[in-house]
């Protein structure tokens, strides 16, 4: 009879047990979304218009004076960069060598060039020539030459290609060229008839 007791006892503790509300610490979770920034460098270079230039002399007045610039000897080029930039220009030989006598030769710098800006980013001193603010022509000298060297002021040159419209205006044989690159004279009869040809490679890359 004491073990049915014990057993009763023991069946009404596990009841009373049970019937008691439990309380457990609250459940909480977590979870984690990774977010990342990639920049991916832009930097591209677009010829848009002059891709070809060349220069024709069949008048007297052109073997005394030169051609000088004018619309049809424009190259147009844009840059579109996420990063201030710098510009590289200049021939791939060391002279203009004919097509029809490749033993012709005629000395780079007969042909000048000088840069000016049409975007919306103004370029000052950037722009390098003798007198180091774009005065003046600079004659064609061998690959590479450092035309645009610094970021304009005062944000840089980093922007798309409407901040970035560089426009190449190319010469040839002029007196002011000839004066600012040392020719003692314009091209005359010492010059073998010819077309002189070189390739102006132009390179853009991260200041």
């Amino acid at each position: 009879m004491k073990s049915v007791k014990i057993l009763k006892y023991s069946l009404l503790l596990i009841i009373i047990s049970c019937s008691i509300p439990s309380f457990s610490q609250p459940v909480s979770d977590r979870a984690v979304v990774p977010v990342a920034v990639t920049l991916n460098q832009i930097l591209r270079l677009n010829v848009t218009d002059g891709g070809n230039i060349e220069f024709v002399f069949n008048r007297i007045d052109q073997y005394q004076n030169g051609i000088p610039n004018s619309a049809i000897y424009d190259t147009r080029l844009t840059v579109a960069s996420s990063t201030a930039w710098e510009l590289n220009m200049g021939a791939e030989d060391a002279t203009f060598i004919g097509t029809d006598d490749p033993s012709n030769t005629l000395d780079l710098d007969y042909v000048g060039f000088q840069l000016t800006d049409a975007g919306n980013h103004t370029f000052g001193t950037e722009f390098i020539d003798a007198a180091g603010a774009n005065a003046a022509a600079v004659g064609l000298a061998t690959y590479p030459v450092s035309v645009i060297t610094s970021a304009a002021a005062p944000n840089g040159n980093a922007g798309d290609i409407t901040d970035n419209i560089i426009v190449i205006n190319w010469e040839c044989n002029t007196t002011g060229l000839n004066t600012t690159t040392g020719n003692n004279a314009l091209i005359d009869e010492t010059i073998n008839p010819d077309r002189y040809v070189t390739n102006v490679l132009l390179d853009v890359e991260p200041n």
